[in-house]
């Protein structure tokens, strides 16, 4: 049975993965995803040499700390007022326990607080758990990729994210 760290003394904690000793970990947490999920997820070398050349863009990581280990990330580019969303991963074993969602509701508070006017990001269209978790966090479907994923070819479900700026207190909120 799996531990709810809900009920630890320490809840998970977020990280940014850009800084001090992360990107390395991260090299090292991207090298040990069982290989259908690196594939899966996108977690291939280019990322892996990305997280190496510490040319990021804006990645953040959430840490067990009952287990003192980094279990799960999220990660992208923000290019002007767009963010594109390139990986939301947790580790199997971590799974169904709410890491997830915790992981990208935080990186989309951060998007808001920079101003970001929509996040992106493409889901496989049978991943019906991450598509319901990205519905219930605002996204909605923009359009359809035709095979765009390979082993198993399938379609590519493009959702979006938009936000918009509260004049009142200046911030951003989903729509």
């Amino acid at each position: 049975m799996r531990e709810d760290l809900s009920s630890s003394l320490s809840p998970p904690r977020i990280v940014d993965l850009t800084t001090g000793v992360w990107p390395s970990v991260v090299e090292k947490f991207l090298l040990e995803m069982p290989s259908d999920d690196r594939q899966s997820f996108g977690a291939g070398p280019a990322l892996v040499a990305e997280f190496a050349s510490g040319r990021l863009g804006r990645f953040s990581g959430i840490v067990d700390p009952v287990k003192a280990a980094l279990v799960g990330i999220v990660g992208g580019w923000v290019l002007d007022s767009e963010a594109e969303i390139h990986l939301l991963y947790v580790r199997q074993e971590d799974r169904r326990r709410g890491l997830g969602r915790k992981l990208l509701a935080s990186y989309l508070s951060d998007l808001d607080r920079q101003g970001v006017a929509a996040s992106y990001l493409e889901v496989r269209e049978s991943n019906r758990a991450a598509r319901f978790l990205y519905y219930s966090l605002g996204f909605t479907v923009e359009g359809v990729r035709k095979g765009y994923y390979q082993n198993p070819k399938e379609d590519g479900v493009v959702m979006v994210r938009k936000h918009v700026r509260d004049p009142v207190s200046d911030t951003a909120t989903s729509q």
